[in-house]
Parts: structure tokens; C-alpha cells; sequence
């Protein structure tokens, strides 16, 4: 298959779907070879959707986190609309799930870990991706994930000419439930869709099964999150815990961020025992041992997510859905085991009752509250500082690794106590301006300065 579509010389077809195709090409202004999505003859024929892909391709080709294919340029060539991005070689997360069956923890928490990144970059910028899925997203060399279609998804579902059982199908499986109303879809919408996956991956199978548009729509907005230890009963109850929250019916109770519920997942898979759930939770729910009766099919109050589309109201026909009250809960948290090994400490801890924490260097932001930098003071500062911000947590600079936080200061290591970290830049500063005084936010990543303040004016 060799044909020419404008300056690209097309070699073959990558994927095809209900929005177009994804061609393999050489591009001969620029000597490479790359991915060219070509959306479908239908779209050229609108033009509030051709001028809103530009406007939406625009902002997407700005985005220059690592896990976000790169989008050369964009445009319309004869009618057609495209997409010039990078070509990664790898394979695709459905793909890999088919042929291998459901991912070990730490690979699942890996791959979510990525994507969170790139989404919580897109955020920032004020983009909601719309149709994260596993097929949307290509594990490349050395296990480097990306996530795809930015800059299409969210346009092309709001279009009422794309309603073809296919592609509504398609973005049904991970669908938020605000979606199929006519609410504000945010970026929580994204943070659903992603813990979809992440039940995907640990168990190999979709969260609702289904053959129609309309039995998914009832089963997203009506029926409790599965729990991956359904599938595996060698998975922790935690990874239940985790799914339900990210999958929560309610947009105000899930986690606040994709980073967020990243940093749970990774935490769920080295240390069960203490994963730390959002604040905003009110009380957790008993989790009930194999021995108890099954949950009452009501619905779970739980966390935020979002995905809409026009499209999808089509098939629905406007039919309207029974939304259950939440249950009362009323069971206290649960207790640790005894039996349960401790946790090694981490290198530079105090002994403290909070244990030293080493918040992951992924881009995230913390909002700093105290520091102590006297060696023979270090446990009465940070203790002090603790006490005094209720809810806090404490890390050593040089053990932390990440080359935002200074380390040193007149020669004495530094600890830092803070609260966080947060997936987004206005999360952190929210908390910043709640806290007052002398605090500041600090990005965590190895790109910004050492010692960087992050503004927030």
C-alpha cells in the first residue's frame, strides 16, 4: 500500500476506527517517518467541527509532557482533517492485555503512574482528554507508555454526526456517569476513565459487561464499581478500595487528580497497608471479609469522574435513569492487622509517629510549611512543625532524589514538612492560601531549579 496524501508518502495503515485512520507515512519536507491520523470524510463536511479540531490540535501540539505523543502540525489536506505525530514503535494496552492476559500490580501501577502525568499536564493547560482507554494508550521501548488522541477526543464525541454504534460502544466501556447528562464536565471525568483501566489491567476484563449502548449508560450510572479481587482473589482488598473511589459516582468524591489517585495505586503496591486515602473521604467503608453477605445493590458514594458526548445521548434515545440515594455508612475504618510485618524505614527517619514519607518525583507539587536544618534539633523541629500542621508529612531532601529540593543549607541536610503532594499546580496553591503564613510550593521533578518557588499570584 503506497499512496500520496499531500507531502506524505503513505506506507500503510497503522489502526482504523470509527473516526478515521492512523497511516504510517514519510513525510517529505521533513525526511521522517510518522503516524498520520486521517479523520473521516464526514468531519470535513462540518465546519464547527473543523474549526474546533484546529482550535483543540492547537492546544494539544503545546503540550510537551513526555508521556503526550508529540503532535508535529496539523491541518486539512483535499477536505480531510489530520493529525502528523510521532511515530512510537510499540503496542498498544489492549493489545498487550489480549495477548498476555491482566498485568501484575506493579506493572498496572507503572503504566497508570505515566499516564496520570501526561493527563495531569493536560489539566493544567484546562484539557480533558475525554477517551482514556487502554487502546489510547502505547507502551513503547523499556516500557515507556504514551498516551494518544488528544486533541480529537474531546471534540469529536460533542459532534451529533458521529453516532454510529461503533465508536459510542467504544468510549462507553469507560465512561464517566456525569457523562450522559448535560452537566460541566471536568477533568475528573479523566480520572475515571483512568481507574477503568487500571481495573483493566490487573484483571484483563472491561468494568461492565454489555452488548448495548444502553445496558453500559445503566451500568456506569447505576451499579457499584467492580472490585478487581472478584477476578483474583490474590489481589488486596486495597486495590478494591482504590477502583471504587476512582470510579465513585459522584465527581466530588473521587480522587482530586490523576496524580493522586497514580500516587495511591503505587503506594497500594509497595506498602498496602498504609495507603493514604484523599481527605475529603468522610468514612471509609468496612471492607467485607469472604465470610460476610454481599453488598446491597445501592449505589456507592464515591469519587469524580467525567467523559461527555452528544453522540451518546443519541443512542440513548433521552431515556432517563433511576439515580439511588447514597447508602449511610456506617462502619468505622478498618484496623490494621496485627500480624502485619512493619514497613522498613526509610533512609533519614527520625522515628517519629509519622514516619518519613519520599513523595514521588513525578511533577507533582507539595505546598512547604516548616523546615529543620540543626543537626542536633532535627527530631524536636520537625516534630514541632508536624504538630503544629495537623495532617502533615515529613522528608529528608537528599534521600527524596528529586533535583527541585534543595538539599543542603550551610552544609546541614534539610527536612521539609509539608502537605501534599498534589497532582495540579491550583490544588497546591489552594492549599497554600488555606495555610497562610510563611508557606510556598515546590514542584517535584528534576527540571525545576533547586530552591524554585512555584507562584501562584
Amino acid at each position: 500500500m503506497v499512496s500520496q496524501f499531500g507531502p506524505y508518502r503513505v506506507e500503510g495503515l497503522i489502526a482504523r476506527g470509527g473516526m478515521g485512520e492512523v497511516l504510517r507515512a514519510y513525510d517529505t519536507r521533513h525526511d521522517r517517518i510518522v503516524a498520520l491520523k486521517v479523520l473521516g470524510d464526514r468531519t470535513a463536511s462540518d465546519p464547527e467541527f473543523r474549526e474546533r479540531f484546529k482550535r483543540e490540535a492547537h492546544a494539544a501540539a503545546r503540550l510537551s509532557e513526555p508521556h503526550v505523543i508529540p503532535i508535529h502540525s496539523y491541518g486539512e489536506i483535499d477536505g480531510r482533517l489530520y493529525l502528523d505525530m510521532r511515530l512510537i514503535e510499540g503496542q498498544d494496552v489492549s493489545r498487550l492485555l489480549a495477548e498476555r492476559g491482566p498485568m501484575p500490580p506493579a506493572e498496572a501501577a507503572d503504566v497508570i503512574h505515566q499516564v496520570a502525568q501526561a493527563l495531569d499536564a493536560a489539566h493544567e493547560e484546562g484539557m480533558v482528554h475525554r477517551d482514556v482507554k487502554p487502546s489510547n494508550i502505547i507502551i513503547g521501548r523499556g516500557g515507556f507508555a504514551y498516551l494518544v488522541d488528544f486533541g480529537i477526543a474531546h471534540w469529536a464525541r460533542t459532534n451529533t454526526n458521529l453516532t454510529t454504534t461503533g465508536i459510542a460502544i467504544g468510549t462507553l466501556d469507560y465512561m464517566a456517569p456525569e457523562r450522559f447528562g448535560t452537566g460541566q464536565i471536568d477533568h475528573r471525568a479523566d480520572v475515571y476513565s483512568l481507574a477503568c483501566v487500571f481495573f483493566q489491567c490487573l484483571t484483563g476484563a472491561k468494568p461492565f459487561g454489555g452488548n448495548t449502548a444502553e445496558a453500559l449508560m445503566f451500568s456506569h450510572i447505576n451499579k457499584e464499581p467492580p472490585r478487581p479481587s472478584e477476578h483474583n482473589p490474590a489481589l488486596p482488598p486495597v486495590f478494591d478500595r482504590l477502583v471504587e473511589i476512582g470510579m465513585a459516582k459522584d465527581p466530588n468524591q473521587r480522587f482530586a487528580s490523576a496524580g493522586e489517585f497514580a500516587r495511591a495505586v503505587r503506594q497500594a503496591v509497595t506498602a498496602p497497608v498504609s495507603v493514604q486515602m484523599p481527605a475529603t473521604m468522610q468514612a471509609p467503608p468496612v471492607v467485607p471479609t469472604r465470610h460476610e453477605p454481599a453488598r446491597p445493590k445501592s449505589r456507592v458514594r464515591w469519587w469524580h469522574v467525567g467523559i461527555g458526548v452528544a453522540a451518546v445521548a443519541a443512542v440513548a434515545g433521552g431515556a432517563a435513569f433511576a439515580m439511588y440515594p447514597p447508602p449511610t455508612t456506617t462502619g468505622t475504618p478498618n484496623a490494621q492487622p496485627t500480624n502485619q510485618p512493619k514497613q522498613p524505614r526509610l533512609p533519614g527517619d527520625l522515628g517519629l509517629s509519622v514516619p518519613i514519607s519520599k513523595p514521588a518525583c513525578d511533577g507533582g507539587y507539595i505546598v512547604m510549611v516548616g523546615s529543620a536544618v540543626t543537626p542536633g534539633s532535627y527530631t524536636q523541629q520537625v516534630q514541632q512543625h508536624l504538630e503544629k500542621h495537623p495532617g502533615t508529612s515529613y522528608q529528608h531532601s537528599p534521600s527524596t532524589g528529586c533535583e527541585s529540593l534543595r538539599t543542603h543549607l550551610n552544609g546541614a541536610e534539610i527536612y521539609s514538612v509539608y502537605y501534599g503532594p498534589y497532582g495540579g499546580k491550583a490544588e497546591a496553591c489552594a492549599k497554600r492560601a488555606s495555610v497562610a503564613g510563611d508557606s510556598f510550593v515546590r514542584r517535584l521533578d528534576h527540571v525545576s531549579p533547586a530552591d524554585n518557588v512555584v507562584g501562584c499570584d
